[in-house]
């Protein structure tokens, strides 16, 4: 789709708006049997909710499209994919804003085959018995009885994974600094998920780190990393309203931004994809001794095939 195939009129609904012959169209290319179900969906989706209602329709339409893209369920009772009403004041409208839940970069990363064990979980009070961040040494003593741990307050949440090499991460975060992150980078806070759904919002930006830093970064789970939160364009580009946006192609893997740059640059003329070269990244953990081995490799890499070339 283009940015001018479209032409929306105001007070539009999303029936009216799906229905139109070249919407409808356009999608039947995209979906070909599933545009019947696709369209029913997303009709439901705004009858049940008056905010999503009122969210501009193309934008609802791309939420939807990413969704199933990533063969994802948009619908924020489920808990997977939401479409989060968001007010443009720039442009004066209200937009729908694509976001996953921690079940969705679970599923995604399952999906990798490299996974042998993901979860996150919730920390009552009283269970953390002992947490070191350096060597990653988690001791919990869960309450053993459900009502009782139910009516603990959550002081924190815990993430870990396990691939199928045996390479093994855990992390552990107060909920006060998952709050925190989550008010910082979504204008979204006191509304959707965030409001309604707090621990599962918690538990998704604690996974989402995880992945993003250290996990296999299959081409479904950075997309999802990559649209999560985002106004989808109808170019099918996420754009970011969010201060501090986390633009996954912004991650810093904790290293220098000149030698990341370096890296980069190299990756691109030695034809390494973004799925490899994020691999290569989250696995180096941050590591500078690492990454500039890793640069140098490249570098000489290059440089083999530069002279292999000239002496043809």
């Amino acid at each position: 789709m283009s940015e001018t195939c479209v032409t929306v009129k105001k007070d539009t609904t999303i029936a009216g708006f799906l229905s139109a012959k070249d919407v409808k169209e356009r999608l039947e290319g995209m979906l070909k049997e599933k545009t019947g179900t696709f369209i029913a969906n997303l009709v439901s989706l705004a009858n049940l909710d008056p905010n999503i209602a009122k969210c501009e329709p193309k934008s609802l339409m791309m939420c939807g499209l990413k969704a199933t893209a990533l063969n994802l369920s948009l619908d924020n009772n489920l808990g997977f994919a939401y479409a989060i009403p968001y007010n443009d004041n720039k442009k004066g409208i209200t937009v729908a804003q694509f976001q996953l839940g921690y079940r969705s970069f679970v599923q995604l990363a399952m999906r990798t085959g490299m996974y042998r064990s993901i979860n996150v979980i919730d920390v009552r009070e009283g269970e953390l018995c002992k947490w070191d961040a350096l060597t990653e040494d988690l001791e919990l003593k869960v309450i053993d009885n459900e009502n009782r741990r139910e009516a603990t307050a959550i002081v924190g949440y815990a993430a870990m994974f396990v691939l199928t090499n045996g390479f093994r991460k855990i992390i552990y975060k107060k909920k006060e600094a998952l709050l925190a992150h989550g008010k910082r980078f979504s204008k979204a806070f006191g509304n959707g998920p965030w409001k309604s759904d707090t621990d599962s919002m918690c538990k998704k930006t604690l996974i989402k780190e995880l992945l993003s830093k250290w996990g296999v970064l299959s081409t479904e789970v950075m997309e999802g990393i990559k649209f999560d939160q985002s106004i989808i364009k109808e170019t099918g580009e996420p754009e970011y309203p969010d201060n501090g946006s986390e633009d996954p192609q912004a991650l810093d893997y904790g290293l220098p931004a000149d030698l990341l740059a370096d890296i980069n640059n190299l990756c691109d003329i030695a034809g390494i994809s973004d799925a490899e070269k994020a691999m290569k990244l989250g696995g180096l953990k941050g590591d500078l001794a690492l990454a500039e081995a890793w640069r140098k490799e490249l570098e000489k890499g290059l440089a083999g095939k530069k002279d292999g070339m000239q002496t043809v």
